[in-house]
């Protein structure tokens, strides 16, 4: 009669586990697009870019050159996933992005929308506003 062990039970549900995973994106939603808004405040365009969607980067080359030369800077800045619809996230976040130029502040607030993420090549995407 064959016995199974301790160790094939626990061998077999981490092999499972690891191959339930293998199809899950990398990042997670809310972490992708603080990196995002990171990136944008520190005008790394490229950073951006890798973190958008395919039909996002222009714009995020847009949102790059917006603000530079205006001393951009985040303030309290905290991102959480509210919906998943199929390979689809939303994010919405609380916080700031404050810029000054020439003596004038202003502040946009994170909270006026919320940021769309979606799953491609194996990763969250930033991917636009809902």
């Amino acid at each position: 009669m064959f016995k199974i062990s301790k160790r094939m039970v626990i061998a077999a549900g981490l092999s499972a586990a690891l191959v339930a995973c293998g199809d899950a994106p990398v990042g997670d939603p809310a972490g992708r697009v603080e990196a995002y808004l990171q990136a944008r405040v520190k005008g790394d365009v490229n950073r951006m870019i890798a973190l958008s969607c395919a039909a996002w980067e222009p714009n995020a080359r847009l949102e790059a050159t917006s603000i530079q030369g205006r001393s951009p800077a985040l303030e309290s800045l905290a991102c959480s996933t509210s919906t998943t619809e199929g390979d689809t996230a939303f994010v919405s976040c609380t916080g700031k992005i404050v810029t000054s130029y020439d003596g004038e502040r202003r502040e946009f607030d994170l909270a006026e929308r919320q940021f769309r993420v979606v799953q491609e090549g194996g990763e969250w995407r930033m991917c636009g506003y809902r």
